[in-house]
């Protein structure tokens, strides 16, 4: 999956358990208790002030997936 595809999914992502079906279907499963976390994360950069300190989804892929 390619990093742009990743992102918008990232981005529409609804539950938790969205989050970890996602992460099985690219090949880096990850437990609830992370999803969880990454969830979190994820949504906090949905935010202005996030993405003004540099906070994007797309580095939170990179440092997770690695994509």
């Amino acid at each position: 999956m390619d990093e742009k595809t990743l992102v918008e999914k990232l981005s529409n992502l609804e539950t938790i358990d969205q989050l970890v079906d996602l992460s099985k279907q690219i090949g880096k499963p990850l437990s609830y208790d992370d999803a969880d976390r990454l969830f979190g994360r994820i949504n906090q950069c949905k935010n202005d002030v996030a993405q003004l300190g540099g906070d994007t989804i797309a580095k939170l892929a990179k440092q997770v997936f690695g994509i």
